[in-house]
């Protein structure tokens, strides 16, 4: 799977323009503020209808423009196949090729992205937020229904959580209402967290042996948001929101489900956002991303397009070497941004194409 080629149009600050992208390395060069971000952010919008930011997707319209256009040509499974995506101020509309496509489910899936970023690099010392964010885009690989799953729990939650809030003495069968539509997709959310954790584990372990001289155990401990049973069954958690509802009453908010899952990585049983060194915890996340492109072929054969945004610049020499051969290895397309000159070096042999990125403008060198 790879893309011949991207079209933009009123995208963020990048120009109108099409942009010839190789099968192989692509480097996009470029100083901070350029649109290199931008240019992998829409290709992740294109493949998952998502950013890889915390933005809402209306917010990627240019400030000059009334509407946003992202066109890709791609190739899976050796069939070409056109793939559009037309955001303005009341939403958005997709095609395959010349049909438009009303379900997203008939669209999702048709191009597969692994995208890593700095804050991927942050998730064993950052907050929970960064982990739910990364577990929720590799379950969206494998299933991507995943992502009407999520959006249909926010919603029920966001609709629990305003009566909670109200200042009005609240309807408690109206709030159960909510209660059972959120534990419903509930419990497909956390269930699907916690398998991806566990389908990850071994792989990422043994990358990591390869990555880290100190030869560590990893572990992954999924932490649900709430006392989940064994089957982490809808009727187990619509027990835990009944039973809790004072609490929540008490707190304005709901105070055990999905929204509160986690995952702890660990080093020979010991936490690695406690005691590993920096250098430890990025190889930690390497070796996450490494498994998870590695499943993804695993899984149907397909290769995603890996879309690695300024990574570089957050690893040390030895991590960052260790990276670029393991992903070049692997025989994906992939899209690399960074301002690193060392970088451009270190790759410029591999490389099969670059870019230079100056004021939204990508140009090939």
């Amino acid at each position: 799977m790879y893309i011949r080629n991207i079209r933009l149009n009123g995208y963020r600050n990048l120009k109108k323009q099409t942009i010839e992208l190789d099968t192989g390395i692509n480097l996009f060069i470029g100083d901070n503020g350029q649109g290199k971000t931008n240019t992998l952010e829409a290709i992740h919008l294109l493949a998952t209808l998502r950013s890889f930011r915390n933005t809402n997707i209306r917010d990627i319209i240019c400030h000059d423009d009334q509407e946003a256009e992202i066109y890709g040509s791609v190739i899976s499974r050796d069939v070409p196949l056109e793939l559009r995506i037309l955001i303005t101020q009341e939403g958005r509309r997709l095609w395959m090729g010349q049909r438009s496509v009303s379900v997203v489910s008939d669209y999702l899936g048709s191009l597969k992205v692994v995208a890593f970023t700095p804050d991927d690099l942050d998730m064993v010392k950052g907050g929970p937020s960064i982990r739910r964010k990364f577990m929720d885009r590799v379950v969206f690989l494998f299933k991507p229904e995943h992502l009407k799953t999520v959006r249909d729990f926010n919603t029920a939650l966001k609709a629990r959580n305003r009566l909670l809030k109200s200042k009005q003495v609240v309807d408690r069968q109206v709030v159960d209402s909510f209660s059972q539509t959120l534990s419903i997709h509930g419990a497909k959310v956390t269930r699907a967290r916690k398998d991806i954790i566990e389908r990850i584990l071994e792989p990422a372990s043994k990358i990591l042996s390869h990555l880290d001289d100190d030869q560590e155990q990893l572990g992954l401990c999924f932490k649900p948001g709430w006392a989940a049973n064994e089957s982490v069954s809808a009727d187990c958690l619509l027990d835990i929101l009944r039973s809790g509802l004072d609490q929540d009453i008490r707190r304005y908010k709901t105070t055990r489900g999905p929204q509160l899952d986690d995952f702890e990585i660990l080093l020979d049983n010991e936490s690695a956002r406690r005691f590993a060194s920096q250098g430890q915890q990025r190889s930690c996340a390497l070796a996450l991303l490494l498994a998870i492109i590695g499943q993804a072929v695993e899984e149907d054969g397909q290769r995603p397009v890996i879309l690695l945004d300024d990574v570089s610049s957050e690893l040390d020499s030895k991590r960052r070497k260790q990276l670029f051969e393991q992903v070049i290895g692997l025989g994906n397309q992939v899209l690399v941004t960074t301002t690193d000159k060392d970088l451009v070096k270190d790759l410029s042999s591999k490389t099969r194409r670059k870019f230079i990125v100056s004021n939204g403008r990508v140009e090939a060198s």
